[in-house]
């Protein structure tokens, strides 16, 4: 995990403990009894967000009145946690709540209008009368003052409440405790004692005045890197019940001199990632997948035969852990292959999803959890560490399109290593064709529309080039469900375009 702040760029490392089994089940009461306290402070808080509209400010919030074991600096530890996991969730609900509207059949000004009342936070509160709305002009923003009608507010709190109710709230009975130098304190090993320990986390408990010391083991590639650890722990429990320490650690942002004005990265799993340029990397990334979804199969089957869950199964859990390691560190290593290579100053991909109808449901499942998650995980270090900015966009018909002229059928992509364009014959690689629509996509905008606008616009432009002398195949045209609409008006070049 890492994130930026203030432009800050933090990673936690995982730092072997040889904890005894007393000390660790300290830890595992204070833990139990964090998250306890944890969901006490989320119904509290969302309590005053549903009353006034957002949450209070940090240094508003008391929590005192919350019974807890624990002690008031460990409730305020947890409480800026819970804090920051429910702000990035209603973060979540706002970046959706534009996309909805930009995609909506609303007319410009009240397009206009919700913006900026998903600006200011003002989905279920807002009694003012007027807001500050913004139109771009030419290359600037004009501000002006519109009024705001009960129908605004009312559809701004009916689609906040929408997607409340399609994202699911953040639970706290399984969060891991984020732990700074309030209750934790971490320090070397002293000379000649504990040789075999190079750190010793100082850990409060539930016993007031009784921290316990839990030694660690350094985490070699963690020493490596140009930053300062500081002193803030991560307390978890993995899914195999153990717990773990894992440490902070703020990180030198890196030089970085673009070459590359901007490369896309289409995403796929044979290959794992293909560039606009032509490249290709990842390529026995689905026989590893396989062989992976093989064994993990046969484990799962012999399991279900003897009423055994998988959890409770120490090799199938060894699989998983395994495949873990595995997408983590090749979608890692072969990122940081891209940027070295490529340089670039921008990184245009498309909104992730991925999955094979070679593997089963359950690898399926699992890469689309787990892979989609490293991934993000990567490019955000990567803009973190580099300064290189990553565009993200809409998917839709960029593996059925072709590269080179723009038509869009389904039929171009005859599996997923071929694409020959139906209606100017070009042949490439499906994925590179895939990213080469990727970059092109970024000036669309199209990561606010739906896949119904993305098709119209393509069609039409399509259409466009051929317009006048030029005459597109007909014969492919009328056995294309995306352009029946325009078939009249490709027979009489006189009419517009655009369908009524």
């Amino acid at each position: 995990m890492s994130k930026a702040v203030e432009d800050r760029i933090f990673g936690s490392y995982l730092f072997k403990n040889y904890a005894n089994k007393g000390k660790l089940e300290k830890i595992n009461q204070v833990l139990t009894e964090y998250r306890k306290t944890a969901k006490d402070i989320a119904i509290y808080l969302w309590d005053i967000f549903f009353r006034f509209g957002k949450l209070p400010h940090r240094k508003k919030i008391n929590i005192k009145h919350i019974p807890s074991y624990l002690s008031e600096r460990y409730k305020y530890v947890c409480l800026w946690q819970v804090y920051d996991i429910l702000s990035g969730y209603i973060a979540a609900i706002q970046h959706q709540f534009t996309n909805v509207v930009f995609g909506s059949n609303l007319s410009k000004k009240d397009k206009l209008i919700l913006l900026a009342l998903n600006n200011v936070n003002g989905w279920l509160v807002y009694d003012k009368d007027e807001i500050e709305i913004y139109e771009k002009k030419g290359k600037e923003m004009e501000k002006r003052i519109a009024r705001i009608s009960k129908f605004h507010k009312k559809l701004a709190k009916k689609i906040f409440k929408y997607l409340l109710g399609k994202n699911r709230k953040p639970k706290f009975s399984n969060i891991s405790m984020h732990l700074d130098g309030k209750v934790v304190d971490i320090s070397k090993k002293k000379e000649n004692k504990a040789v075999e320990f190079d750190y010793w986390l100082k850990i409060a408990t539930l016993e007031k005045g009784k921290p316990i010391y839990i030694p660690l083991k350094a985490n070699t590639y963690a020493e490596k890197l140009e930053g300062e650890f500081l002193t803030y722990c991560q307390v978890v429990k993995d899914d195999n019940g153990d717990i773990e320490f894992r440490i902070i650690k703020q990180l030198k942002k890196k030089e970085h001199i673009p070459l590359t004005d901007e490369i896309a990265i289409d995403l796929g799993l044979n290959p794992l990632f293909a560039i606009n340029k032509g490249d290709l990397f990842g390529r026995n990334f689905l026989d590893v997948l396989k062989a992976f979804d093989e064994k993990i199969t046969k484990r799962m089957a012999s399991l279900q035969k003897r009423n055994i869950k998988p959890r409770d199964d120490k090799k199938y859990r060894h699989y998983v852990d395994k495949l873990r390691d595995y997408l983590k560190n090749e979608i890692n290593r072969l990122l940081n292959v891209i940027v070295k290579i490529y340089k670039p100053k921008r990184i245009i991909v498309e909104k992730l999803d991925f999955r094979s109808p070679e593997l089963s449901k359950r690898m399926n499942r699992m890469i689309q959890n787990f892979g989609k998650r490293y991934i993000k995980q990567k490019l955000q270090r990567l803009q973190e560490l580099y300064g290189i900015e990553i565009i993200e966009i809409n998917p839709a018909y960029t593996s059925q399109e072709c590269s080179s002229c723009g038509y869009v059928d389904e039929k171009n992509r005859k599996d997923t290593q071929e694409f020959e364009c139906r209606a100017c014959g070009n042949k490439t690689n499906a994925q590179i064709n895939g990213a080469r629509n990727i970059l092109r996509r970024s000036s669309l905008g199209s990561l606010y529309l739906t896949k119904k606008q993305v098709l119209k616009i393509l069609t039409e432009r399509y259409l466009e080039r051929l317009k006048g002398c030029k005459s597109p195949p007909l014969n492919i045209l009328e056995g294309n469900p995306y352009f029946k609409d325009y078939l009249e008006s490709i027979l009489n070049p006189c009419q517009s375009l655009t369908p009524s």
